[in-house]
């Protein structure tokens, strides 16, 4: 539920078209063009979210696949974020686009059809494939096409997409399971992709095409490396705890830090040769930049892990239907999109400590909600949960929001565009190892508490503390984010 703006291509880009020399009726459908994407991919994860007990259910699936299928997604998503960033820029954006949301139509259409969890998995490989060719060319379109007089309230607009789409996922999620439109069950959360995605490619063609003057190659190798050393990291946690930990997933979990220190050895390598690296490894000498990316780590590995505990816990540990959970985590969406709206005026007033805000209402919303959890039980009249989860997503908000230009701010002009980029990944990076880990969590606390009638709601107790072990991490970070920028004013 990120509404963090980094864009992967941010530079001055000599654009072949402006919203200016476009007729009435192109500049009225092009943002419409490049919002509707946005809340594809976005409102995608926080659908299929709310499904996913339906989704085990429906294909006999265990807990592991149904987190290989989320991880699946997000890793996919944030290994080739930046290459699809790259080939906008060198084969026209416009078209990255079409063929990104082409792909992401067809292999929601297949997810939709899929007979089994191992279809499913591999269907929403594709869809991350997707997601990562048209979601980067977004933000560089919005650059090449408008004005910089009107760019910060297009920006705004996208950011405002991410929070509506963020919060409205989990609802409609929740209303087409419950609707069951033609006997689809969990299929429709898929399918409804289909139809969002076949009005985009109507729209696109009133975007204007732009490139870049840029040519330089793509870094396939280092993309290849961080793929391996990734994927070497998150699968053993997703397959271990089902598999019993055997010898060749400790080995691979193990072998992942040298598959990505050699990562880091390789793209360095580059930079020193004056080749474009698939990440530019030197951007972590800055320490703000560095302090920063361990905020992103920590805030998007337990947002993630938590709506997919907080969904399993409401579905199958207090009954809910998909429809209530949807509303029920809905509304820690609410107080997200709103912190996000209102994060400027407060960063006006406290500066980066805007962080250290958003970091404590972030760990009081843990620990609330925990409390609220051990006093309802395994009762589903759960209102106390409601003032927690919006202290939460006000939290989040305020950390989440802010974050980028506070970043931001301390890199140089030529460096933007990759250190947004290195920022983008780490998002889905740190969604993808939080998924894992929790499950870890998650499933070893049900073992522990099998066959209590409060199994679920002690199992989710623990995982809340050790989410809220990670928002407490976060408030130092925040602090000496706000001491390296001088008095914790932006600017």
């Amino acid at each position: 539920m990120s509404n963090m703006l980094p864009d992967a291509s941010a530079q001055a880009v000599r654009t072949r078209a402006s919203v200016s020399k476009g007729d009435g009726r192109r500049s009225r459908l092009m943002l419409p063009a490049l919002l509707l994407p946005v809340f594809m991919a976005v409102s995608n994860v926080f659908i299929v979210n709310v499904a996913t007990p339906s989704i085990q259910k429906g294909l006999g699936a265990s807990f592991a696949d149904v987190q290989f299928m989320l991880t699946g997604y997000t890793l996919t998503f944030a290994v080739l974020l930046i290459i699809g960033a790259r080939l906008g820029d060198r084969f026209g954006r416009r078209r990255m686009l079409f063929i990104g949301v082409a792909l992401f139509t067809v292999a929601s259409l297949v997810c939709g059809l899929s007979a089994h969890v191992t279809m499913l998995i591999a269907s929403r490989v594709l869809q991350g494939v997707g997601a990562a060719l048209f979601m980067p060319q977004v933000l560089s379109l919005i650059q090449a096409n408008y004005t910089p007089e009107r760019r910060g309230a297009v920006f705004g607009m996208y950011g405002a997409t991410q929070g509506i789409a963020a919060t409205a996922g989990q609802i409609i999620g929740g209303l087409l399971l419950r609707m069951n439109l033609w006997e689809l069950d969990w299929r429709a959360v898929f399918l409804i992709s289909v139809l969002l995605g076949a009005l985009i490619l109507a729209l696109i063609p009133f975007i204007p095409e732009s490139g870049s003057q840029d040519r330089a190659g793509l870094d396939w190798i280092g993309a290849a490396l961080a793929a391996a050393g990734l994927l070497m990291l998150v699968y053993p946690l997703v397959q271990g705890q089902r598999t019993g930990w055997p010898a060749g997933l400790i080995a691979s979990l193990l072998l992942s830090a040298p598959m990505l220190v050699l990562f880091a050895w390789y793209e360095r390598g580059l930079l020193r040769r004056g080749r474009l690296p698939f990440m530019n490894v030197d951007l972590f000498k800055n320490k703000v930049f560095a302090l920063g990316i361990i905020v992103v780590l920590l805030l998007m590995s337990s947002q993630g892990a938590f709506f997919l505990v907080a969904a399993y816990m409401l579905q199958l540990g207090l009954h809910f239907s998909a429809l209530q959970a949807g509303l029920v985590i809905g509304l820690m969406g609410m107080g997200y999109f709103l912190a996000s709206l209102f994060s400027s005026r407060v960063a006006a007033k406290l500066g980066a400590h805007v962080l250290t805000l958003g970091s404590i209402l972030t760990t009081a919303g843990y620990l609330l909600l925990s409390w609220a959890v051990r006093t309802t039980g395994v009762s589903s009249d759960i209102g106390v949960w409601l003032p927690a989860l919006a202290v939460l997503g006000i939290g989040q908000g305020f950390v989440a929001a802010p974050l980028t230009n506070i970043v931001l701010a301390k890199i140089r002009t030529a460096d933007i565009g990759s250190a947004s980029g290195v920022m983008t990944t780490s998002i889905q990076i740190a969604s993808t190892i939080g998924i894992a880990l929790i499950g870890t969590v998650w499933l070893s606390a049900l073992e522990a508490y099998d066959g209590s009638v409060s199994a679920y709601s002690d199992a989710f107790n623990i995982c809340l503390y050790v989410l809220a072990a990670a928002a407490v991490l976060i408030l130092p970070l925040a602090l000496k984010l706000a001491g390296r920028n001088g008095t914790g004013r932006l600017g």
